[in-house]
């Protein structure tokens, strides 16, 4: 009777396997196309796209740069993402480094706090591990890069040894310049050096774009980084990344202070992250703004006087414009220090990249440029006034 019974009981739980089986079958393949959707929806729809590029070196983020793309513009921005950013992890409950919760087989918790951090949405991830990096790199045939001097090995640089100048760098090399760039003691070099990285590759992805789809490397290329992607995915998104102009990409960076923390060195974000938030927010609104040919710059120039007489109010707003991708060539003070209000000077005739920078600091105050003596050396002048608190003008 048991025996019966049991048979019964295998034949009426074998349709319900099948049908979990085909279930299962067609959540992943719904699963894949809606993936894929998304991307060319994102694409078509003129929407920006959030990927983060991570590079890393025995295991760990050693370079994290966001880049913020509308595929249909051409145009894109990158910012550096410290993995020694000290923040409140989600995800812990506690404050520490975000690259606590890095787990190198798996990045999405890592990304997720990022995402959360920024309030932003980030739609996928590419890892490129010492081995995958030097993997693509040789499939991009090298890439340029400019070297100041000759870098010779040293205790503090192990295995590292690249010539000076413009060089072509193949994989070994580019491994050996990302250890180049951590080492140096300078924050804004270091994020220079490691998002130049990046716009290099994805400058060479651009200019042999054509042979590399006819030969279909750029298939093989987009095999290497570790993703959240699929691959038939990450092929279409390379494609269009192909298609930057990547010479005029923004490069930003989260700007703050460092202190120690749980014996390491982290860098604790300006006014508990509401600056990088607001960089993130404003730069996706500038990608999407059409400008005309005449009117693109590679980047804004700015220079800044103090024309209240506090101490340090330059340097302070000048680390500010350049967290948003600004080049600001100088800082020094005004012809005297009684501005009761922030005043801002378009040089060039570009009142729509006067507006930008007026809106991140809050100023509704501009003068007439033919007013400023001598040569101007940047396209804005900015003299502070009382009215500003290192962040915005107040009563503007």
């Amino acid at each position: 009777m048991s025996d019966s019974k049991s048979k019964i009981l295998k034949r009426s739980s074998l349709p319900l396997l099948v049908i979990l089986i085909v279930v299962a079958i067609g959540l992943f393949f719904v699963v894949k196309l809606t993936e894929k959707g998304t991307v060319e929806s994102i694409i078509k729809k003129d929407q920006p796209m959030a990927i983060l590029f991570i590079f890393e070196s025995d295991k760990k983020p050693v370079s994290n740069q966001l880049l913020i793309w509308y595929p249909s513009r051409r145009k894109a921005a990158i910012m550096d993402i410290p993995s020694t950013m000290g923040i409140i992890l989600k995800s812990a409950n506690k404050m520490s480094s975000i690259d606590t919760v890095y787990d190198s087989r798996n990045p999405s918790k890592f990304v997720k706090e990022i995402s959360d951090y920024l309030k932003y949405p980030i739609d996928g991830w590419f890892v490129y591990d010492e081995v995958s990096l030097c993997q693509t790199i040789d499939l991009l045939e090298g890439i340029q890069m400019f070297i100041p001097e000759t870098v010779i090995e040293s205790d503090s640089l192990k295995g590292v040894s690249l010539p000076g100048g413009a060089v072509v760098l193949d994989g070994d090399k580019t491994n050996q310049y990302l250890l180049y760039a951590l080492a140096t003691d300078s924050y804004s070099e270091e994020i220079s050096r490691k998002q130049r990285l990046l716009i290099n590759m994805l400058g060479k992805l651009a200019d042999e774009s054509t042979a590399f789809n006819k030969n279909n490397n750029i298939r093989l290329i987009a095999s290497k980084p570790k993703s959240n992607f699929s691959l038939a995915t990450r092929v279409s998104i390379f494609k269009h990344l192909a298609q930057i102009d990547y010479d005029m990409i923004i490069t930003q960076f989260i700007s703050g202070s460092f202190r120690s923390f749980e014996e390491r060195r982290l860098l604790f974000p300006y006014y508990d992250g509401e600056l990088a938030r607001d960089v993130v927010s404003q730069t996706a609104k500038a990608l999407g703004v059409e400008e005309n040919e005449a009117s693109q710059k590679t980047v804004v120039t700015i220079d800044i006087l103090n024309g209240c007489g506090e101490k340090g109010l330059a340097n302070t707003a000048s680390i500010l414009f350049e967290s948003y991708g600004y080049k600001v060539v100088s800082v020094g003070n005004a012809p005297s220090f009684d501005y009761a209000k922030t005043i801002m000077y378009d040089n060039d005739g570009d009142k729509a990249a006067l507006q930008q920078v007026a809106n991140i600091i809050n100023c509704r105050n501009f003068g007439d440029a033919s007013a400023l003596p001598g040569l101007q050396k940047a396209n804005i002048t900015i003299i502070l006034g009382k009215d500003f608190n290192g962040r915005y003008c107040i009563g503007q």
